[in-house]
């Protein structure tokens, strides 16, 4: 019994160790890109502050998700810098049409607790009412089509590149690491903690028909499902 109960506990410990060590990288890899001045083109856009007010013109694009502030300029050419903390949507619209939205939450990185840091500026690629799925993968730039991607640098041995989905439910004060490349936790825990209000999805990724490399597919699925709610 005492072995067994010393092999649990020691377990336990080295999944800590390994969760310390991905929210270090995340970290650091953050830090990093909020340290380059941002040299993204200036949308057609708006931005919707914490007290309801909506400034229109010209938003440039945002950086990476540590940026302090966003930048928009009027049609009189001033620009105004607006403080993160003070946002609640940055909306801007490419070349092509497309509309891409930044959300500043605080995320949770674990399962259980709430602890977190300060807000990071994230990109939403699914939402309905009841609930936002958040792409983080470096920083935000911008391709010679005039359309957005996401750039990780990092040195080979000393760091990893990691691709993060973060989801946000309606009146949730925070959104929830739903997983990432590198996270020593399962997929499927993840999945059976946030997707409960989708059966079927969560069948599909219980039964192996769906794995975290369909994240892209899994996400459209359960904002389809719960549309609804």
């Amino acid at each position: 019994m005492y072995i067994e109960r010393y092999y649990s506990f020691k377990t336990i410990i080295i999944m800590k160790l390994k969760l310390l060590v991905f929210f270090i990288f995340s970290l650091l890899s953050i830090n990093t890109f909020s340290q380059n001045i941002n040299s993204n083109p200036f949308w057609k856009g708006e931005i919707t502050l914490t007290d309801g007010t909506i400034k229109k013109g010209l938003v440039q694009v945002p950086n990476n998700p540590a940026q302090s502030k966003v930048t928009i300029k009027s049609s009189d050419g001033k620009k105004n810098r607006i403080k993160k903390k003070d946002i609640k949507l940055v909306k801007v619209f490419s070349e092509s049409g497309k509309i891409y939205e930044f959300e500043p939450i605080k995320v949770v990185l674990t399962i259980k607790g709430n602890a977190s840091l300060g807000k990071y500026l994230l990109l939403i690629s699914n939402k309905n009412d009841y609930a936002k799925i958040y792409l983080s993968y470096g920083a935000y730039r911008i391709n010679k089509n005039g359309e957005l991607y996401m750039l990780y640098r990092y040195m080979v041995g000393r760091d990893f590149p990691t691709l993060e989905y973060y989801i946000k439910k309606r009146n949730a004060e925070k959104g929830r690491l739903l997983h990432a490349t590198n996270l020593t936790r399962g997929f499927k825990k993840s999945a059976n903690a946030y997707f409960k209000e989708a059966p079927a999805l969560l069948q599909k990724i219980n039964n192996n028909e769906l794995k975290f490399k369909d994240i892209d597919k899994i996400a459209k699925i359960y904002i389809d499902t719960t549309k609804e709610l």
